[in-house]
């Protein structure tokens, strides 16, 4: 999938001269700027070309949400001044609400990262106060439930056989909201007015860079082949596994921990088809915007989704979308085929939740929430 091209005219930065020609009066102190922060975003870029094509299923904007992404509203800028050794020496933060704010800064080399900001679902952290900054979410439950590995319409063409091996215990944690971030390593805060803009007072310095996703979004939808309306739905909702913990905001590289990550799933029944749109990490241990740095990755991925039987009985079928998540690690439609033949409702399935005989969620078991790092900068 293609990033967002968000081109922002970042961040009018007044400085204090460190250099040895004496500057103007007004430069020989930190003094308050203003800071402007432009975006300017084209939602169509969002999309591959053949996604309006692909995704088939009626999705209800109004009940469900928008598809793609949507515009940071509040962004929060790090900066780091260097010393000569061109290591970290301080670490600055500021919040933009809206569109402007105030910044001081003196001249010199700084790493500048810029991310956005108001999720309660995405968490971050760091090793120390100069050191990369994460992005993760909480873990909530301690793996997933078991599964029955079944094809789907491609694989059994293709002669694939189905996995028998167990889902692998990985934890599972909450899907992260919509992240972005700009990263600028080493750039030089000059003091020489000729490389300022004069507004209404201020000297601007204005930084051109492109706002990355770092999570990303997968459109999902499942046919179901031969149903006879069996399947009425999916209280459980579904999971993919095998993906990335958290990122670093720096590098764009995904953690190598791995995860599963959760979402609901909602059926047309007219149709027959579920339908799910997830946000996601993605690959781990990888930058998932370069081929070959994705292409040396080899963990696999599932999709593990619960259907709940019009016999009031529920069971979880395990897909391996390992090639299909492969094929878009930046996200993508990812349309699975399959036929209910292949797990019809059976007298030894368990009682869906909320039935008379009890249960709870097909695919999250206890909900006991667990955490990793204390240092949290949010």
């Amino acid at each position: 999938m293609k990033w967002i091209r968000v081109i922002i005219a970042l961040m009018s930065l007044t400085v204090l001269c460190a250099c040895q020609i004496d500057p103007p009066l007004h430069l020989r102190r930190v003094a308050e700027a203003s800071v402007e922060l432009k975006m300017e975003m084209n939602a169509d870029i969002m999309w591959q070309v053949d996604w309006n094509a692909e995704w088939t299923f009626s999705w209800d904007v109004s009940a469900l949400g928008p598809l793609g992404y949507s515009k940071p509203s509040a962004m929060r800028m790090h900066v780091f001044p260097l010393g000569s050794d061109k290591k970290r020496h301080s670490h600055q933060v500021n919040n933009f609400h809206g569109t402007e704010s105030k910044v001081q800064v003196f001249a010199g080399v700084h790493d500048l990262l810029y991310h956005n900001i108001g999720s309660e679902v995405n968490l971050f952290r760091s090793a120390d106060e100069l050191a990369d900054i994460h992005a993760y979410t909480r873990v909530i439950s301690s793996g997933l439930q078991s599964s029955q590995p079944i094809q789907s319409e491609e694989q059994k063409t293709g002669g694939t056989k189905a996995d028998e091996m167990e889902i692998v215990e990985e934890a599972v944690a909450f899907a992260p909201d919509e992240l972005f971030s700009l990263y600028e390593p080493a750039y030089f805060i000059t003091d020489n007015l000729d490389d300022y803009d004069y507004v209404d007072g201020h000297y601007i310095l204005r930084i051109k860079g492109e706002l990355m996703p770092r999570t990303f979004v997968y459109l999902i939808q499942i046919l179901l082949k031969n149903n006879d309306t069996r399947i009425i739905g999916s209280m459980g909702g579904a999971a993919i596994t095998g993906l990335a913990e958290g990122v670093d905001l720096m590098t764009g590289i995904t953690h190598t921990q791995t995860v599963s990550v959760p979402f609901d799933v909602y059926l047309d029944k007219e149709n027959d088809m579920f339908g799910a749109r997830m946000l996601t990490f993605g690959i781990p241990g990888c930058n998932p915007y370069d081929s070959t740095s994705v292409a040396a990755v080899h963990n696999k991925h599932y999709l593990v989704l619960n259907v709940n039987y019009s016999a009031g009985t529920y069971k979880n079928v395990r897909i391996d979308i390992t090639d299909k998540i492969h094929e878009l690690p930046t996200g993508g439609v990812i349309t699975i085929t399959l036929d209910v033949d292949d797990f019809p409702p059976s007298t030894d399935d368990p009682p869906s939740p909320g039935s008379e005989e009890g249960g709870f969620s097909a695919l999250i078991g206890d909900w006991e929430e667990e955490t990793g790092w204390t240092t949290i900068v949010n």
